[in-house]
């Protein structure tokens, strides 16, 4: 998809508060070739890329009179996830990224839609303009997604793990470890949108994966708390959970693997070789520590957080 946007990028990095937004239009490219534009706001969102990249990520709000009869009818806040810097090693990360969220469509079915866009990004902070092409991809609104899934976002401060599908849950466990991702929580919604539906306990769905190993940003690094010093190595940080539901979860990836390995082959023709060859070698470790009784029992089972409530 082909995006256009304008903004100052200083101004973006600068506002310190979540309710300032910038004016702008989005000119997008519609499905019969023709260009198109509605108006947006934008804001700067999350922190640790906000203070070290060139390129913020990007929340876009837009408005329901705005958005009618156009591709992002029912889109109320998009986020738009940006490379760090303008080069490619940047944009491979933000491929390596955007396929984490495709491995997640194939392991669960609650999940955010994304799309890869060509962005041109002009920069309006000086007198002269700068212009940049750049590979991003689009997270779809929050709303939007539980929508879909007949549900609602949760405005909880703190989810229990008790309220939590513990099947969706478990997977959630399985593909963070499998992506190297310890920069999320459940219980206080960090990296993850907690969906209530009527008919199930409330459902995880997760985003932004740019601090895990899969991606392995360079900007990336692990909490001090956590006892492993690169976010390349792994660290299980799910929930304890009955035998029998472990087994079903670990029987569930080990059927997804060739599946899996499919999406990641979709990455070679789009990063260099070097970098996909360490993509693939990440991912055949996780398949290796799960067939392995005493691997998954030392790096999973023994490891796994008690649930205390």
């Amino acid at each position: 998809m082909e995006i256009e946007l304008a903004t100052s990028l200083n101004d973006l990095r600068q506002a310190k508060s979540d309710t300032v937004f910038f004016e702008s239009i989005l000119r997008f490219k519609s499905e019969d070739g023709s260009w198109d534009s509605i108006r947006v706001e934008l804001r700067a969102r999350g922190n640790s890329r906000r203070i070290r990249c060139d390129f913020p990520p990007v929340r876009i709000k837009i408005s329901k009179k705005d958005s009618e009869n156009t591709i992002f009818e029912g889109d109320k806040a998009l986020k738009l996830v940006l490379p760090c810097e303008d080069s490619e090693p940047f944009n491979d990360l933000i491929e390596k990224e955007l396929l984490c969220y495709k491995f997640y469509e194939e392991i669960s079915p609650y999940y955010f839609n994304t799309r890869l866009v060509n962005l041109k990004l002009t920069d309006t902070r000086s007198r002269k303009s700068k212009n940049y092409q750049l590979t991003a991809f689009l997270i779809e609104d929050d709303d939007k997604a539980a929508k879909r899934f007949d549900g609602k976002i949760s405005d909880s401060k703190l989810v229990r793990p008790n309220i939590v599908n513990d099947t969706v849950a478990l997977k959630q466990d399985f593909f963070s470890f499998m992506i190297g991702n310890t920069d999320w929580s459940n219980t206080v919604q960090h990296n993850v949108k907690v969906m209530e539906r009527k008919d199930t306990k409330v459902i995880p769905i997760p985003y932004d994966f740019d601090m895990s190993g899969f991606v392995s940003a360079p900007y990336s690094v692990t909490y001090d708390y956590l006892p492993i010093k690169t976010v390349q190595e792994r660290l299980y940080r799910g929930i304890c959970r009955d035998p029998e539901l472990v087994q079903y979860v670990r029987d569930y990836f080990l059927m997804k693997e060739q599946a899996l390995n499919e999406i990641l082959g979709s990455l070679q023709s789009k990063i260099q070789n070097s970098q996909y060859k360490i993509a693939r070698n990440y991912i055949s470790e996780f398949f290796e520590i799960i067939k392995d009784d005493q691997q998954f029992e030392t790096q999973m089972l023994s490891t796994c957080i008690p649930n205390t409530y």
